[in-house]
């Protein structure tokens, strides 16, 4: 692996993998404020099978809540670490696919205000992740010892 790809690698991971860590930390110790937005895009969604289950889903919106923090959290210290970083790009891009179903299609106050931006933001997440998913070659933060056994 040359030395650009590497390098490459490594910012497009470490970058993702802080993303889903700084999203996360918004909800480890108050998850209050998700209540409003959840609900609020839950019954303003449009999509006709995903908004029904979103409907359902923010009735108990607080294991809704506890789930995408813990996820996000794994995700992104997989990727910050090394660890599983194609299962980590997979299972973010997951998450990115569902925030933006579920924030870029309701009509919702801050899509009236600046749809584009709402509806990009999510997609790049989606798209960056699927990046870190497709890479083949993923530097680890530490570097492993070869572990060849002496002849």
């Amino acid at each position: 692996m040359g030395l650009f790809t590497a390098l490459w690698s490594f910012v497009l991971r470490f970058s993702v993998g802080g993303f889903w860590l700084f999203f996360a930390s918004q909800r480890w110790f108050d998850r209050s404020w998700v209540e409003g937005l959840f609900t609020t895009a839950a019954a303003a969604n449009y999509l006709p099978v995903y908004g029904d289950v979103l409907r359902r889903a923010a009735e108990s919106w607080m294991y809704v809540a506890l789930a995408t923090t813990a996820a996000e959290t794994v995700v992104g210290l997989m990727m910050v670490l090394g660890v599983f970083t194609r299962a980590a790009g997979t299972a973010g891009a997951f998450i990115a696919l569902n925030l933006w179903l579920t924030f870029s299609f309701c009509d919702c106050w801050w899509n009236r205000q600046d749809a584009p931006q709402v509806f990009w933001f999510y997609f790049s997440a989606l798209l960056l992740n699927l990046a870190v998913a497709r890479e083949k070659t993923h530097p680890p933060l530490i570097r492993r010892r070869n572990s060849k056994k002496p002849v």
